[in-house]
């Protein structure tokens, strides 16, 4: 067996797609029959320069000399060289504006003398593949692209249960710019104040969201509009299989776990056509043609006519064309598995030795 040592310092930060996917991936490895894993975590949650330098001069004294080390969220040790590192985007170059200055020093700086040390890097999606080569300095055949999934938990509700109460938009997101809220909050007041959403329709913003942090939204208290903060994967499953719709105006996007988690829960999906996010949509539905296998409605993202199109667009849509559209991100979603990204990082490891 390939003794595996895994950088853990995930576990005690906040679950987001990084994260997330550390935790999937590292929980199958662990009952992988080639490997023998251990994981590495610092006995107190690091953040800033303390988890930096626990990584660079603890974390290599603490892995098995005789193995492989495996670090899935951005960042390893300089000093490992049998070393599989995922660096899931390339934002502190591509959209630098949403990072503290230190912080994209340290990064700038860091993620090219990993990728030049490491054996293996690794990344999530093909986008992210492109867009890292030239900021790491290697070709973009040494980057692999291992790809995201969903747990079993993301699954569609009962039928009987499946209508919402009141139409509804469902956007889940955090206040980096690149996820592009105050376009799409913009756009929903625009629809609103015209008279063009359903009657009593709701925007539901979830993640780390506080309408006082968006000073150009006057009305950022508008009723329709619903600030839900932070919430469990079990509140976050209720909300995508209650709401009409999923919308995600992101930009700038490594992968997009959140329209693949709403797609799993049968809930249909507006999407942003930049970035990796046609990689996780798949094809444009065709709502003309019935026999469309396509699973997203995308949208240009920095356009509020094309988001509040897109919208209008969907809450016109007949009940047959709503269903269709379920059906098509319920097989959509059944193309991404754990399993499968697991075999592949599997793999990875194993050519390192």
């Amino acid at each position: 067996m390939i003794p595996l040592s895994i950088n853990a310092r995930f576990r005690s930060r906040p679950v987001t797609g990084v994260e997330r996917f550390a935790h999937e991936v590292s929980s199958l490895l662990a009952k992988h029959p080639d490997f023998s894993v251990t994981e590495i975590a610092p006995v107190s949650a690091l953040s800033g320069l303390k988890g930096h330098a626990w990584e660079q001069f603890v974390l290599p004294g603490k892995r098995d000399q005789n193995g492989v080390l495996f670090s899935p969220c951005n960042t390893g040790s300089i000093r490992v060289e049998n070393q599989l590192v995922v660096i899931h985007d390339a934002a502190v170059w591509d959209c630098p504006e949403g990072f503290s200055a230190s912080f994209r020093l340290v990064y700038q700086q860091l993620l090219p003398r990993l990728a030049k040390r490491a054996k293996a890097i690794a990344t999530v999606s093909e986008f992210s593949r492109k867009q890292l080569a030239p900021h790491l300095g290697i070709p973009e055949e040494k980057i692999q692209v291992l790809g995201n999934a969903v747990s079993a938990a993301f699954s569609p509700m009962d039928e009987v249960q499946s209508e919402p109460a009141v139409p509804s938009l469902l956007c889940v997101g955090s206040m980096d710019p690149r996820k592009n809220l105050d376009r799409l909050v913009r756009a929903w007041l625009d629809l609103k104040n015209r008279g063009e959403l359903p009657e009593e329709a709701i925007l539901q913003l979830v993640g780390g969201t506080n309408p006082r942090n968006f000073a150009s939204f006057a009305q950022s208290n508008d009723t329709s509009i619903q600030w839900l903060g932070r919430v469990d994967d079990a509140e976050l499953i209720r909300h995508y299989r209650r709401a009409s719709g999923f919308i995600y105006p992101s930009f700038y996007e490594g992968f997009g776990l959140p329209p693949l988690e709403a797609m799993a829960c049968g809930c249909p999906v507006l999407i942003s056509h930049a970035a990796s996010l046609p990689e996780v949509g798949g094809p444009a539905a065709d709502l003309s043609a019935p026999d469309s296998s396509g699973a997203a409605i995308y949208f240009d993202p920095f356009s509020e006519k094309a988001i509040c199109q897109a919208i209008s667009g969907f809450f016109a849509l007949d009940g047959g064309a709503r269903d269709r559209l379920k059906k098509n991100a319920l097989m959509r979603a059944g193309q991404f598995s754990w399993e499968a990204v697991a075999d592949r990082t599997a793999g990875q490891l194993q050519q390192i030795l």
